[in-house]
C-alpha cells in the first residue's frame, strides 16, 4: 500500500517540506559521489600496472601478472611467480611494465623472496604513484580492496573481506573472501585507507582467495639493500632461502613431541604440527578375508619454484591389516602388494631433478622388523636440496602388519636422515 500524504497550508507543512528537500538533496549527493571502491580504484589505478614477461626471440608475452609501485625511485613489486621464467633464464626472458597510455617500460629484477612468492622490480620509468604500507592489525570481517588485472582485461578493483591468517598453515597467507582471477598475481590489496595490507597470490575458488602479509614485502626490502646479496645469482639466493627454509621447519618438527596414536595394534604418529592434516578410514573387506584401517598426513604448503618444479611437501601414510582367516603365507602376500613407493611426487622436468637412488634393506625398530626402501633424488640447479620417498613394511608379526610411506620435497640430506630416524622410532606395537 502507497500512502499518499495529506498536504495542510500551515507552518507544519513547510517544516516537512524543507526537510524533504535536505533529504533528496543528500540523498542525490550520495548517489552523485563515487563509493570507496571507486574513490581507492582512482587514487591507487597510477601505482599499479600490469607486469609482463616477454619472450625475447618471439616478442610476445610468455606469462602476465600485476604489480604496484612502493617507491618513488621506481621500485616495484609483484609475486615471485609471475616474473620465475625471467628469474631462471634472464636470457630468454625481459621483463617490462605496461603504462597507462600501452608504453612498455623495461622492469629489472632486483630480489626475490621465493618462500614466500615476491619479487622486487626496478622500472626504467617510475609509474607515477606510490602505495605504502598499512600499519597495524585489521579487524576480523573489515573491507578490502583488491587490484590486478585479470586475464588481460583492463585493471580491475575487486572488493572483499579480511579474514585473519589461514590456521594451520606452513606460511602465514591470508584469507580473502574476494575473487582473484589470473593475471592479479601480484597486485596490491588494500585496506580502506588505499594502505597495502597484502599481495595477491593465489585463488581458493568460490570467493575463497590469498595474499602475502605485506610484512614480507618490507622485510624483502630491507634484505634487498643488503650488499652481501649483490654478489649472487638468484638460483644461489633461491637456494638459500629454499635450505633455510627446510632447515627451519624440519628442524622445528623434530625438535617438538609428536602426536603418538594408536592404528589397531600399532602406535604411529599423528599430526605432526599444525600445518600437518591428517585423514583415516577402516573397513573390512569378507570377500578377500581382512580389515584395513588408514591414516594419510600432509602439509597442503607448497613453495613454487618454477612451471616444472614445486617443493616442500611432507606426506606420509599408514596402513595396518589383520587377518584371522588368511595363513601366514597368503597374509604376507597381502602386505607385499601393498609395499610401494608413493606418487607423491610432482612429475618434474628431468633438468630440474635426478633419477631416483634407492636402496633396499631390513631393520628392527622398537622390537619391529621392517623391510625398507629409501629413494633419493638430488636438485640439479639447486645444489643441496633432495626429494626422499620412503617405503616400509612389517615382516614377522603374526595376523598384522603395517605398511608406511613417506614423502619429502626439498629436503636437505642431513635433515633427512634425521627425520627418517626419528619417524621410524616413533613406531610401535603393542600386542
Amino acid at each position: 500500500m502507497i500512502w499518499t500524504p495529506v498536504v495542510r497550508r500551515d507552518g507544519r507543512f513547510l517544516l516537512c517540506l524543507a526537510a524533504w528537500v535536505l533529504l533528496a538533496l543528500c540523498v542525490g549527493r550520495a548517489y552523485a559521489q563515487p563509493g570507496l571502491a571507486g574513490s581507492l580504484f582512482a587514487a591507487s589505478r597510477p601505482a599499479v600496472a600490469q607486469v609482463r614477461v616477454i619472450d625475447t626471440a618471439s616478442g610476445d608475452k610468455a606469462a602476465i601478472g600485476s604489480g604496484f609501485q612502493i617507491s618513488a625511485d621506481g621500485l616495484v613489486a609483484t609475486n615471485f611467480h609471475v616474473v620465475a621464467e625471467a628469474a631462471h633464464e634472464p636470457a630468454r626472458y625481459r621483463l617490462e611494465y605496461l603504462g597507462d597510455k600501452g608504453v612498455a617500460v623495461t622492469l629489472r629484477l632486483l630480489d626475490v623472496d621465493v618462500v614466500h612468492d615476491l619479487a622486487l622490480l626496478r622500472a626504467d620509468t617510475p609509474l607515477p604513484g606510490v602505495l605504502q604500507p598499512a600499519g597495524g592489525e585489521l579487524a576480523q570481517g573489515e573491507r578490502i580492496f583488491s587490484m590486478g588485472n585479470p586475464l588481460d582485461l583492463a585493471m580491475t578493483i575487486i572488493e572483499g573481506t579480511y579474514n585473519g591468517f589461514v590456521e594451520g598453515a606452513r606460511y602465514r597467507k591470508i584469507l580473502f573472501s574476494g575473487s582473484l582471477n589470473p593475471g592479479m598475481s601480484g597486485g596490491p590489496a588494500l585496506n580502506q585507507h588505499g594502505e597495502v595490507v597484502g599481495i595477491n597470490v593465489a585463488r581458493g575458488g568460490e570467493q575463497i582467495s590469498f595474499l602475502v602479509p605485506v610484512t614480507y614485502l618490507e622485510a624483502l626490502r630491507k634484505k634487498a639493500l643488503d650488499p652481501a646479496r649483490a654478489g649472487k645469482g638468484m638460483a644461489a639466493r633461491i637456494t638459500e632461502a629454499l635450505l633455510a627454509d627446510q632447515d627451519a621447519y624440519f628442524g622445528a618438527l623434530l625438535s617438538a613431541p609428536w602426536n603418538s596414536q594408536p592404528l589397531g595394534n600399532f602406535r604411529v604418529p599423528g599430526s605432526l604440527g599444525p600445518s600437518v592434516q591428517c585423514w583415516g578410514g577402516s573397513d573390512e573387506i569378507d570377500e578377500e578375508l581382512f580389515a584395513h584401517i588408514g591414516q594419510e598426513c600432509g602439509s597442503e604448503d607448497i613453495v613454487f619454484v618454477g612451471e616444472d618444479l614445486e617443493t616442500g611437501g611432507l606426506r606420509y601414510s599408514f596402513h595396518a591389516y589383520s587377518s584371522e582367516e588368511l595363513g601366514t603365507l597368503r597374509f604376507y602376500s597381502l602386505l607385499d602388494s601393498q609395499y610401494a613407493h608413493s606418487d607423491w611426487f610432482a612429475a618434474a622436468d628431468d633438468s630440474q631433478v635426478g633419477n631416483f637412488d634407492c636402496r633396499e634393506d631390513f631393520l628392527m625398530s622398537q622390537g619391529i622388523d621392517w623391510r625398507i626402501s629409501v629413494c633419493a633424488r638430488r636438485y640439479t640447479e639447486l645444489p643441496g636440496l633432495f626429494d626422499m620417498s620412503v617405503a616400509m613394511a612389517t615382516t614377522s608379526l603374526p595376523r598384522e602388519g603395517l605398511v608406511v610411506n613417506l614423502a619429502l620435497n626439498g629436503i636437505s640430506e642431513p635433515r633427512a636422515r634425521e627425520f627418517l630416524r626419528h619417524f621410524v622410532e616413533s613406531i610401535s606395537w603393542v600386542p
